[in-house]
């Protein structure tokens, strides 16, 4: 089975600018999200890590305090509007939301559109593009008919 390498490459534009995620389990909702993959995200993650970690002694972080920093970040480099909720977007009112912990399914429903936005869609060329691919299951089926 032969892949496209062109379609294994994602649009790192789309994943930094953002794009509209409908979630499914919410049906009607949809948030413009950017990609956690992207470079401002992960930079800034990994400058909050060790902000966060120096504040604390590299004593453990408590749960309270690393949810609202990532709160934050999401708000400034995830998040950048929603549709199908009863509350209209605005950044103040994300923050407030991603902020209390009470809205876990919130922020999870964020985080999932978000990661979704990198996924790809391998692409199959040649004779065999009709042909399931080879995984375990299909491997184990072969060998037991």
């Amino acid at each position: 089975m032969t892949i496209r390498l062109a379609s294994l490459s994602v649009d790192l534009q789309r994943e930094a600018k953002g794009d509209w995620i409908e979630y499914p389990d919410w049906p009607g909702v949809a948030f413009l999200v950017s990609s956690k993959l992207s470079q401002a995200f992960h930079s800034a993650h990994a400058m909050m890590l060790k902000r966060v970690a120096v504040s604390y002694r590299n004593a453990p972080v408590p749960a309270e305090a690393m949810h609202a920093e990532l709160a934050k970040l999401y708000c400034r480099h995830i998040l950048h509007g929603w549709r199908g909720l009863d509350v209209e977007y605005s950044p103040e009112k994300a923050l407030e939301v991603l902020s209390d912990p009470g809205y876990r399914p919130v922020i999870a429903a964020v985080g999932w559109c978000a990661d979704k936005l990198s996924e790809i869609s391998p692409e199959y060329v040649g004779d065999d593009e009709t042909r399931e691919p080879e995984t375990a299951a299909t491997k184990t089926r072969r060998r037991d008919c």
